[in-house]
């Protein structure tokens, strides 16, 4: 992909703190021709055990599977993605599809993120909390009053959307849920790191009772 953003991620993080937070990308292109200039991808300080992805058709796009393993010896099974524009009726099929995947997979506590193009109520964000909980609802008990637009994307009138999320399975506990890189540049402000704020979430695994549904 051109430019390599996640090289050039990995390569500032490493030199604004000395060497001491040091990351490896993991990424997937699209499918076709747009896999030229663009794609998802993972960043990583935990060892990466496994990847995979999946083609989820409209659009040229794909889910990306990293599977790090934990401190305490666990894995920890990561989806990112990025779901198609342009209507429910693509984006609902996408989300199902990556739903299946996760359900033919071993049982791991599992995180799905990204940027879905589908607002909270939507059939296709419906269709993930019958499997998922949202990281932010399960802390704050709403989404964010917004992910995007940020002030990059100069000229935009209106009140913005949530269309970022962080999906859990039931082997996740969320501890804390935010929205982050919402700093603007002191000097302009229309300068922010995206043109949708991102979101941090810190999470445990919870512990597995005898008889209990992993999904």
């Amino acid at each position: 992909m051109v430019p390599d953003q996640a090289a050039w991620i990995v390569r500032e993080v490493e030199r604004v703190t000395a060497g001491r937070l040091r990351y490896r990308g993991h990424r997937r292109a699209k499918t076709g021709l747009m896999g030229a200039w663009e794609g998802i991808g993972v960043l990583s300080r935990l060892p990466v055990v496994a990847t995979a992805w999946r083609p989820l058709g409209a659009d040229a796009r794909v889910a990306l599977l990293v599977s790090v393993r934990l401190p305490g010896g666990g894995l920890l099974d990561v989806y990112d993605t990025h779901l198609a524009v342009g209507g429910e009726h693509l984006r609902a099929p996408q989300a199902q599809r990556l739903l299946d995947w996760m359900a033919a997979r071993p049982p791991a506590p599992a995180v799905v993120l990204g940027d879905l193009n589908a607002r909270p109520g939507s059939p296709t964000i419906a269709l993930l909390s019958e499997r998922l909980r949202s990281a932010y609802v399960a802390v704050h008990g709403a989404e964010p009053a917004r992910t995007a637009p940020t002030p990059l994307r100069t000229g935009y009138t209106g009140d913005g959307a949530v269309l970022d999320y962080i999906f859990l399975n039931d082997l996740l506990d969320v501890r804390e849920a935010r929205v982050a890189f919402d700093a603007l540049d002191p000097d302009d402000p229309t300068l922010a790191a995206s043109d949708h704020y991102g979101l941090a979430v810190t999470v445990r695994c919870s512990p597995v009772a005898p008889g209990r549904p992993r999904r």
